[in-house]
């Protein structure tokens, strides 16, 4: 009796110190700012060395852990760039212990913190970053190039992905350029956010956001250098910060600029089409050489109040001057009649663009904030086109447009962060004035037009984990208008829903359906007319409506320290898909956006990132895709493959840098034409001393920049071009930038919305 007296004391002791009890809290800096993936280490107080529990905070800087027996404890908090704290814990029940890291910019020379560098999320993947990246990288641009699928490009100068998918970038939630990521300095990027899905905002906007949360910056000043010189280009560009307190101050300017060289596109192509039962061939090269200039300067002023509101106001014009000149050899033949021709364009587009964006956001009690944003532009455009032809049915014409377009844009947003979940609705209201005058040899009078549109979108999104398990459910409201006599008005539901699973620490898998809406640009609705060739014109069409797009995804993803690997299969079906077409005309032939009867596209993309040494990364995409696309109901479907292949490599010792970049564009099926995909190849070699980097680039080394466009047997006309660029292969550049700072202390503006009108109501001179 008196044994199992004493078991049962003994089993109830045990059961006493064996409570599974929990340790959570938060990681914040002295500014109250979370601080995501610290490292969080619980030891036994009279051991050190063996960790008896660890985990790493999340995005809003918490951490848990669980199961804990009661006891004396040493809490170990660490992360790059601020002091290491050790702090003693007793714990014999539930325990909330907040913790605030100090700075210390020793340790991002002293200290190398092992832990995970990437969350999943359901829509994005979060990214810390390790010692040797931050001491390597220039500046900010330079360290978030080192992500999964991201790099340089050095033909554009510009953060771009390996799989040539389109990308837009934020900072602290705003759309931001590649001169505003030069000038934060690598080690204030605190994480950085890859959305593969945007937010319901930006679905239409790019294929890829990168959203970069900084750390508070310093008081002083900041600035970056660069420019470009090549064979076939030169760039340059000049950006300034300063900040004092709450406040910042920027300027940039940057240029393009092609100079008239000896470097020329070539173009062999062939037209064949009839007209009132007469057969018409046209076969031609051409010979073309483009040359211009583009200059853009802004003016930001931002005051940020920590935890309280964010004010900024931004100024900032863009111009554009571009000529093209083009000569060609033709042979042309009507039925028997045949006669050899000569041609000549000279086109020149100039453009001036001032816009003013004004944004304001405040945080309110409750986990609450609401966010407004107002953009102006106004552009003014003038395009001036020389073209003619010898022969008996040649032609002499001189185009000139003049136009101006006013566009606003507005937004408000209301945020409510839960506990495990995230709220977010929105309004847009995107509003455009377009006043068109073209005056050509097709018109004795002035052709006036006034095209008035609006576009107004509102939404709802919620996303949060129920772990293992992550969700996104969204809903768009689209109201698209056109208040003209042939005008429409268009009502639409965009939803999207979002579930995945994470398999574990490295693995997860996900399903995606949304949809979106695409309005026609302003110049595909007009009724302005201009020459190609005899009897071949270009124009509007007033009978277009929105294109839809429904998709469906499935994706896996494999994330370890030196590898990463995303695998997607895709299903997208477009209703009413515009695309560019042949359509007959009163005794001639029109060229001009119409609606698709189908248009589907499946198959899936394969990426990989590898880094088996810090100094040696290795990048790729391959994909396939089948595209079935039918024009009208009166034609038959047409199906064609694509196999784009991406090839990124990237070494650097001491400081010496190599990268190489090969891309093989392929083919893929653009509405009727089966279109080439313009290659890129390069190879840089680059040397840093101190804070001045030198590049030496050559383009095309491998591979010549050649590739062709032909229409599918439903096209009432065939055409078929082979393009070649003249000299560029093995061209040669010469780059050098320089990056700059002084001063000591913080400021940063939070900005959670941007917006920006692309559509300058030009044409596009074939």
């Amino acid at each position: 009796m008196k044994t199992t007296i004493t078991l049962i004391a003994l089993l109830c002791s045990n059961i006493c110190f064996c409570q599974n009890l929990v340790l959570k809290g938060k990681i914040e800096d002295k500014y109250k700012e979370s601080i995501p993936f610290a490292n969080i280490a619980l030891y036994q107080a009279n051991d050190t060395i063996s960790i008896v529990k660890g985990t790493a905070s999340d995005l809003a800087g918490k951490y848990l852990l669980q199961d804990i027996d009661s006891g004396n404890y040493i809490l170990k908090v660490s992360y790059i760039g601020y002091k290491t704290i050790s702090l003693p814990v007793h714990i014999n029940k539930d325990l909330t212990q907040n913790i605030i890291l100090e700075s210390d910019s020793q340790s991002l020379t002293e200290v190398v913190v092992e832990g995970k560098r990437s969350i999943r999320s359901i829509d994005k993947t979060s990214y810390t970053f390790t010692t040797a990246q931050i001491d390597k990288a220039k500046d900010g641009r330079d360290l978030i190039a080192t992500l999964p699928n991201l790099h340089i490009d050095k033909t554009t100068n510009s953060l771009s992905t390996i799989n040539g998918k389109s990308i837009m970038i934020l900072i602290n939630g705003i759309k931001a350029t590649d001169d505003d990521l030069k000038l934060i300095p690598a080690d204030k990027i605190k994480n950085a956010e890859i959305y593969d899905v945007p937010p319901m905002r930006y679905i239409n906007d790019a294929e890829n956001v990168v959203n970069i949360n900084t750390k508070p910056l310093d008081t002083g000043w900041s600035g970056n250098l660069y420019g470009t010189l090549g064979q076939m280009f030169s760039n340059a560009s000049f950006a300034l910060s300063y900040v004092k307190g709450d406040n910042k101050f920027t300027i940039n300017y940057s240029t393009h600029i092609n100079m008239k060289r000896n470097i020329k596109d070539l173009e062999t192509g062939h037209y064949n089409y009839q007209i009132n039962n007469d057969n018409y061939t046209y076969d031609y090269f051409r010979e073309s050489q483009t040359w211009g200039h583009q200059h853009n300067i802004g003016f930001t002023y931002s005051i940020s109040k920590e935890k309280n509101y964010d004010f900024q106001i931004k100024a900032f014009t863009n111009t554009s001057n571009g000529k093209l000149n083009a000569n060609k050899t033709i042979a042309f033949a009507q039925n028997e009649l045949q006669e050899k021709r000569t041609g000549n364009l000279n086109d020149y587009t100039k453009s001036l663009v001032p816009t003013v964006d004004i944004y304001f956001s405040k945080t309110l009690p409750k986990n609450n904030s609401i966010l407004f944003n107002l953009v102006g532009s106004y552009f003014d455009n003038e395009q001036n086109t020389h073209s003619a032809e010898s022969g008996s049915t040649g032609f002499d014409d001189m185009m000139l447009i003049n136009n101006q377009k006013k566009t606003l844009i507005g937004e408000f947003a209301y945020k409510h962060r839960f506990a495990k979940a995230n709220l977010s609705v929105g309004y847009r209201a995107h509003l455009n004035y377009l006043t068109n005058e073209l005056s050509n040899s097709l018109s004795e009078n002035l052709q006036k037009e006034n095209i008035n549109t609006q576009k107004h979108y509102a939404y709802g999104e919620i996303s949060g984990k129920f772990k293992p398990f992550m969700y996104r459910v969204s809903l768009g409201v689209n109201y698209d208008t056109q208040s003209e006599e042939n005008g429409f008005h268009n009502f639409t539901f965009t939803p999207m829903l979002m579930a995945g699973y994470n398999i574990n620490e490295s693995n997860s898998i996900r399903l995606t359906y949304h949809s979106s809406t695409q309005m026609p640009d302003m110049l595909q609705m007009s009724d302005a007319r201009i020459l190609i060739m005899n009897n071949f014109y270009q124009t509007g069409n007033h009978d277009l409506e929105n294109s839809h797009l429904q998709s469906w995804g499935l994706s896996y993803d494999l994330y370890l320290k030196k590898f990463s690997l995303s695998a997607n299969l895709f299903y997208d079906y477009t209703n009413n898909s515009l695309f560019d077409s042949y359509q007959y005309g009163n005794n001639c032939v029109l060229y001009q956006t119409a609606n698709a009867e189908k248009d589907i596209r499946r198959g899936g993309e394969f990426n990989i990132n590898y880094t088996p040494w810090d100094f040696l990364r290795i990048g790729g995409s391959i994909g396939v895709s089948q595209q079935v696309f039918q024009p009208s109901k009166e034609v038959s479907s047409f199906s064609y493959w694509s196999y784009p292949v991406s090839v990124y490599l990237s070494a650097s010792y001491k400081n010496f840098s190599l990268d190489i970049l090969q891309k093989f564009g392929g083919t893929f099926l653009s509405g009727l034409y089966k279109t080439g995909i313009e290659k890129v190849s390069y190879i840089n070699l680059g040397y840093t001393y101190k804070k001045v980097n030198f590049g030496l680039q050559c383009f095309f080394p491998f591979i010549k920049d050649k590739y062709s466009n032909e229409t599918i047997p439903g096209s009432i006309v065939y055409h078929k071009t082979d393009f070649h660029s003249k000299r560029k292969d093995h061209a040669l550049a010469l780059s050098i930038s320089w990056n700059f700072s002084s001063g000591k202390k913080k400021a940063s503006i939070r900005k959670k919305m941007d917006n920006y009108d692309s559509d300058s109501g030009l044409f596009k001179i074939k």
